[in-house]
């Protein structure tokens, strides 16, 4: 009996191993803002923001934070708006179903109210990106460094 439970809980183990869904840290990322990336890079891209609060700068629809240690970093950005996609193509506006096509099944679902977080970590879990979605559409993207 014990080999049977010790069989089972190994087949279980490595099926949740074969499940993970991990993406590469290359694809978190939306427009060419990556968690990580100099606030100065990002100010040459995309210009200086709107407006500033605290650790925020709101930029034309997008937001960033930036690292509470060192204010050059950016360590959060979050999406809002259907003018920027991740690499992998996914935007607001979008249907969930896009998201399994371009990056599997998410590592963790969180549903509320008719709303659902999809999150999806990199493979050396330092970054992590997450899709909000209403009534089966993409309306929220954020992606952030893991402390």
């Amino acid at each position: 009996m014990k080999k049977i439970a010790a069989l089972l809980c190994g087949a279980v183990l490595a099926t949740s191993a074969v499940c993970s869904a991990t993406v590469s840290p290359d694809v978190i990322a939306v427009g060419k803002i990556v968690p990580g990336m100099s606030v100065s890079e990002l100010i040459s891209i995309y210009g200086q923001p709107v407006s500033r609060h605290g650790d925020e700068l709101r930029f034309q629809g997008f937001t960033v934070e930036v690292d509470d240690h060192n204010r050059n970093i950016v360590e959060e950005i979050e999406v809002y708006s259907g003018t920027l996609a991740t690499p992998t193509g996914v935007q607001i506006g979008q249907s969930l179903g896009v998201l399994n096509d371009a990056y599997g099944p998410a590592d963790k679902v969180e549903e509320d109210w008719g709303e659902a977080e999809y999150e999806y970590y990199s493979h050396d879990y330092s970054k992590k990106i997450e899709f909000e979605v209403k009534n089966g559409v993409i309306t929220k993207i954020k992606c952030k460094s893991q402390d």
